[in-house]
């Protein structure tokens, strides 16, 4: 029985089969039926797949009929059977002491006959879901949806929904519930009152074109608006519905919600929009934002608010009955949530045929947005910006002179293989039709331009790396003869935007107070990022080096000078091998529009593109939606907690549905997780996870985290997950991050440690990002039972939280299957890191930020990781190195079996330990016992008394956790207060 996991699949994932079609790994655990033991375990590294036969020839030598290439394929198969042995005799051992192995029977014939006698439930794996669980709420109801009054607001509903949704990193309170929960009935005075107000803004020169629009959201149910950069869509569309109600004497009837893709875009937009009206944001006035304090007034306003906000409302009002007009803007992003919403919205709209709908995007892709919504109209507002001088590769290398070095000399197949590069079709395709036009376009380029830009151009387009030594010509360049403004660079990932910081600052020019240098990335600082918005002194020029938060999340009204990079890291999932890629792709035109629209908000701008005139016209209309690149278990979570119908049936609506193979893996991997059940219905364990912020692994270790009391620390290493690397990498000092981060490691081989060390010893400026998701975390915890108290701190919710080896069990309860295997490296010159293997995928890498990355000694063969990502190579991230205990106890599926002359026990079949057969079965049986407990506190969540020795919980929770601290080797030096 799993906790909480359901029955699990012994083989999982279908890796790849090689060779002859036979099994991909050799030596394991077999079935666990009685007899002899079955070699299945597919723990072998790709180049032993397939091997047996026979040992003839002598004492390690071939067979003497054997000829050439013959003798090395014997050798081979050899020494993958050689390898074999020596792995099974090298099994780690499962053993306890006599004196453990006496109080864990009597434990468990104690806790047996009280369950004979207290006639125990079943304790089916399945995790059967009471219809009280659900505070009262309605089994899902059937998809026709017939319209009901508007739903009031009641204090035990208010208590439970008020929690954070499945996919989104903000925290509701009363406050907020309360807004949305709003009796929208005409107030004679604060029509009057807002009727005065408006009558001083009607000098507005642009009143007067906002009319037309206010007309067609009037007549119109649904309406699609799109406009360029700077057309002040997303400030004064929602301040002209606004108005419009006000000078018809019913602005108290008006509440416009308007959805932004960032909670950094809804605090500058509402901040912006407050300044225009001459008020305070929020604070009771007309405009504010979805946070504490920051609310506008309940009746005759505007919220903004991230899509995220709007989903978690919809938990508790599926009809947004106090929402007169909803706005979603930037949806030609394509994000995961505005995709859902779109799909609710227009199911929506049938029983709510007094909502307005506003849907403001791009222009690229407008027509598509209306032909979703059954041909609504659109309407298309002009950019206000000024005009934008647009440069291509070709005449930024004219302009400078520029000519390339240390170009990358090796063919582009060969480039391509070293670097990992996992190329989809679509994108293969669009690079053979490049390859093809390139010798046309070559000649057309000699026509126009100098025989040196020709040759630069065919020697740059030999690399897919961007040319940072170009871009820092072309700074300097506009710096010398251009006239003053910001410059913004937009560049890919953190790796180019400190590489070009570095190189800027190893120029003498740079070097003066004359220039300030501003790298913008989600590793900065929060208030680091702040700088960006501020103009700096005369005579100072502002450089901002950015990923692509810049197109359309925030606004800096300074900058004159665009450089493009080109490039865009996207993330990619691979539904046949269950991995994700990130790779750095061309933008596209939607893309490339919105960069080129930043330059000209206050003066005449430029705008330089470092791609050539061939690749500006392959560049696609838009990136691929979301919704078809990424996992989908945190949706599926979504779709089942606002009762939306079948998951499959509900993504087939969405405007892109995704992959079938995609939803399929998302239901098995809930299904494995016991988030679901076989009919799909969330179970009690998906109930919570999916009113979590984050995903459901690490939501699971969550909730083991506060039922094994180490709250505390797991939600520091939740939180860590959720949201970026908690170690931020100065400029320039790389190398002394990586030192530091060893450091606080500890000798704990353990990523997931190393943050909790860190967080602990950080400054608290820089811990207010994971404060703030602890938080979140937390409040859903105490509303559901799990602690008493909202302080993660509580003694009571860290009775254990000093144990080190509890804290890494309670990781793989909540990451496994993500297992990979260790295979020491016994190098007799000098110690070499380990090499490391997935079932699935042979031979994985380390990542380098890992603590892990170098070791060369670990206690254990095993490692549990949070991610598996292709980038160069395929990398774990997050890993941490575990004891057999902690799988046993929070893995899989429990078989005993024999092999040869070793009597085994294994996880999930493949996870194989030596182990005396009356220890496994005592092992086999305590953990039944810890499934039946900790399927029951998901049931009915409450705290473990622990100091109530006498009570079940408490004994068997001990003796578990008595085993994996003291049958453990220590890990290096124990950490503070450890056991």
């Amino acid at each position: 029985m799993n906790h909480g996991y359901g029955n699990r699949r012994g083989q999982r994932g279908g890796g790849r089969r090689f060779g002859d079609g036979g099994s991909r790994w050799d030596g394991g655990a077999g079935s666990s039926g009685g007899g002899g033991y079955t070699r299945s375990s597919e723990w072998d590294s790709r180049e032993e797949r397939g091997h047996g036969g026979e040992r003839r020839g002598g004492r390690g030598k071939h067979p003497p009929h054997l000829k050439g290439r013959e003798i090395g394929l014997w050798y081979a198969k050899y020494g993958g059977i050689k390898r074999s042995e020596a792995e099974r005799k090298s099994r780690a051992v499962v053993q306890m002491d006599e004196q453990r192995e006496q109080h864990i029977t009597q434990l468990l014939n104690s806790v047996q006959r009280d369950a004979d006698r207290d006639a125990h439930p079943s304790t089916s794996r399945k995790l059967c879901l009471p219809s009280s669980y659900f505070d009262g709420d309605d089994p899902p109801e059937p998809q026709n949806i017939v319209k009901v009054p508007k739903i009031e607001p009641k204090e035990e509903k208010q208590e439970n929904e008020d929690e954070l949704g499945a996919s989104v990193k903000e925290e509701l309170d009363d406050t907020d519930l309360e807004y949305l929960f709003q009796d929208v009935v005409r107030i004679p005075s604060l029509d009057e009152e807002l009727k005065k107000d408006l009558q001083k803004k009607k000098d507005n020169a642009r009143y007067l074109d906002m009319l037309e629009l206010v007309r067609l959201i009037n007549a119109n149910q649904v309406l699609v608006i799109s406009g360029e950069t700077g057309c002040g869509k997303t400030t004064q569309v929602t301040q002209f519905i606004l108005d419009d109600f006000i000078e018809r004497g019913m602005g108290s009837l008006c509440r416009v919600v308007c959805t932004q893709p960032r909670r950094i875009s809804a605090i500058s937009v509402a901040e912006r929009v407050a300044a225009e009206r001459a008020e305070s944001v929020g604070d009771g006035k007309s405009c504010g934002y979805q946070i504490r304090l920051r609310l506008p007034r309940k009746q005759g306003s505007v919220l903004y608010c991230t899509t995220g906000i709007i989903l978690q409302w919809l938990r508790s009002d599926p009809y947004l009955s106090s929402v007169s007009h909803l706005i979603l803007d930037e949806i030609h992003e394509r994000s995961l949530q505005s995709d859902v919403l779109l799909t609710i919205v227009k199911d929506l709209l049938t029983v709510r045929e007094d909502l307005k709908v506003v849907l403001m995007s791009a222009t690229l892709n407008a027509e598509k947005f209306s032909k979703y919504f059954n041909n609504c109209s659109m309407i298309h507002i002009p950019g206000y910006t000024y005009p934008v001088k647009e440069y291509l590769l070709e005449d930024v290398v004219e302009l400078l002179g520029f000519k390339p070095q240390h170009q990358d000399r090796r063919p582009r197949y060969r480039r391509g293989f070293m670097h990992g590069q996992n190329v989809r079709p679509e994108k293969e395709q669009k690079e053979a039709e490049y390859r093809e036009s390139w010798p046309c376009f070559a000649r057309t380029l000699r026509d126009r331009y100098s025989d040196s830009t020709t040759d630069a151009l065919e020697m740059m387009d030999d690399d897919d790396k961007i040319n940072l030594e170009l871009i820092v010509a072309l700074i300097r360049h506009i710096v010398m003869k251009e006239d003053n403004g910001a410059i913004l660079v937009f560049l890919p990932g953190w790796d180019n935007i400190s590489t070009l910081n570095d190189l800027l600052m190893a120029d003498q020019i740079f070097k003066s107070d004359r220039f300030i240098i501003i790298p913008l990335h989600s590793l900065m600082p929060t208030v680091s990022q702040t700088q960006v918005f501020k103009k700096p002194p005369p005579g100072v020029r502002k450089i901002v080096i950015a990923t692509n938060i810049a197109e359309t999340s925030i606004t800096i009204d300074d900058v004159v000078y665009v450089i493009d990079g080109g490039k865009i890291k996207e993330t990619h999932f691979d539904t046949q091998n269950n991995i994700r890629t990130m790779t750095a792709e061309w933008v596209s035109l939607a893309n490339a529009k919105q960069r080129k629209g930043r330059a000209g908000r206050v003066s005449p701008g430029k705008c330089y593109h470092l791609y050539n005139g061939l690749r500006a016209s392959l560049l696609d209309n838009y990136q691929l939606p979301e919704i078809q690149r990424t996992p989908l278990e945190e949706l599926c979570l979504q779709i089942k907690i606002l009762k939306l119908g079948p998951i499959a049936s509900f993504l087939r609506k969405t405007m892109d549905p995704p992959a079938d193979k995609a939803i399929e893996l998302a239901i098995t991997h809930l299904v494995d997780l016991n988030a679901l059940d076989r009919n799909e219905e969330l179970t009690p364990l998906g109930f919570h996870l999916a009113r979590m912020p984050v995903e459901p692994h690490i939501g699971k270790m969550i909730l083991f985290g506060a039922l094994l009391g180490c709250l505390d620390p797991v939600l520091t290493i939740a939180a860590s997950l959720s949201f970026k690397d908690p170690f931020f990498i100065p400029l320039g000092k790389e190398k002394i991050a990586d030192q530091r981060r060893k450091i606080l490691s500890r000798n704990s081989r353990s990523d997931h440690l190393t943050i909790v060390n860190a967080f602990w010893v950080s400054p608290k400026e820089k811990k207010a990002a994971v404060f703030t998701l602890r938080k979140s975390n937390i409040k859903h915890l105490l509303a559901a039972g799990f602690v008493n108290s909202k302080d993660p701190k509580d003694p009571s919710s860290n009775v254990n939280s000093e144990n080190e080896k509890l804290i890494k069990a309670v990781i793989v309860a909540g990451l496994y299957p993500k297992v990979a295997k260790i295979r020491p490296n016994h190098s007799k010159k000098r110690p070499m890191p380990v090499k490391v293997y997935t079932k699935a995928d042979g031979k994985v890498c380390i990542h380098p930020k890992s603590v892990n990355a170098e070791e060369t000694q670990f206690h254990y063969t095993w490692l549990i990781y949070h991610l598996k990502m292709k980038t160069t190579s395929l990398f774990l991230y997050d890993c941490t190195e575990v004891s057999p205990f902690s799988l046993l106890f929070f893995g899989g599926d429990i078989s005993i079996q024999r092999d040869q002359d070793q009597e085994t026990i294994a996880v999930d079949e493949w996870i194989v330990f030596q182990s005396p057969a009356r220890i496994a079965h005592l092992v086999k049986d305590l953990r039944k016992e810890l499934d039946v407990l900790l399927e029951e506190k998901i049931k009915n969540p409450r705290p473990v008394v622990w100091n109530d020795r006498g009570s079940k919980d408490c004994a068997v929770l001990s003796a578990i956790i008595d085993l994996i601290t003291t049958q453990e080797t220590p890990a290096g030096g124990p950490r503070r207060g450890s056991q």
